[in-house]
């Protein structure tokens, strides 16, 4: 039976830390850009205050964030990447491989949070005058985020990575 390189108690708390880092970085990005996306779409009532607005912004941020951190707490991404790698024969740091890796995130998150942030607002923030079908919404807002989600991972996960990876210690 071969022998598997397995790491080192220290090197396995390492990773921990930098899974974390990543996993709260990027719940913040997804987050506020999700948000965002949701608030530049919203068509508000020209009465409604912009103090309003930018509170519902918030409550959907906070709400996504809690949402995207326990996603990325929880489920094992790089585990996930790997045997994507290992199914399509993929090479690590390639494009291919970074819109494989990148997709599976964004399919992961985005239909939870996108989901979550729709009925959030359908049903508790829009005023009852205002509201349009409900399909209608959820089904052009799970669309338009899957796009923007992809962008914000295709651009901003490798620029993380480089931010969070380098602290690693090396290898013995």
């Amino acid at each position: 039976m071969e022998e598997q390189n397995i790491p080192s108690a220290e090197v396995q708390k390492q990773m921990r830390k930098v899974g974390l880092k990543i996993a709260f970085i990027m719940a913040l990005l997804m987050s506020f850009g999700l948000s965002l996306t949701g608030q530049l779409m919203a068509e508000h009532p020209p009465e409604m205050p912009t103090i309003a607005i930018v509170i519902g912004f918030l409550k959907c941020f906070a709400l996504s964030f809690v949402i995207s951190f326990a996603i990325g707490f929880f489920v094992p991404i790089p585990k996930v990447n790997a045997a994507l790698a290992r199914k399509f024969h993929l090479q690590p740091r390639t494009p291919k491989a970074h819109f494989v890796e990148s997709l599976a995130s964004n399919l992961i998150y985005t239909p939870l949070i996108t989901t979550a942030m729709v009925c959030f607002v359908y049903f508790t923030m829009m005023p009852e005058g205002h509201k349009p079908p409900f399909l209608a919404m959820f089904i052009f807002s799970q669309v338009v985020c899957l796009v923007v989600a992809q962008v914000l991972i295709m651009v901003f996960v490798p620029i993380i990575m480089k931010l969070v990876l380098p602290k690693m210690p090396p290898r013995p």
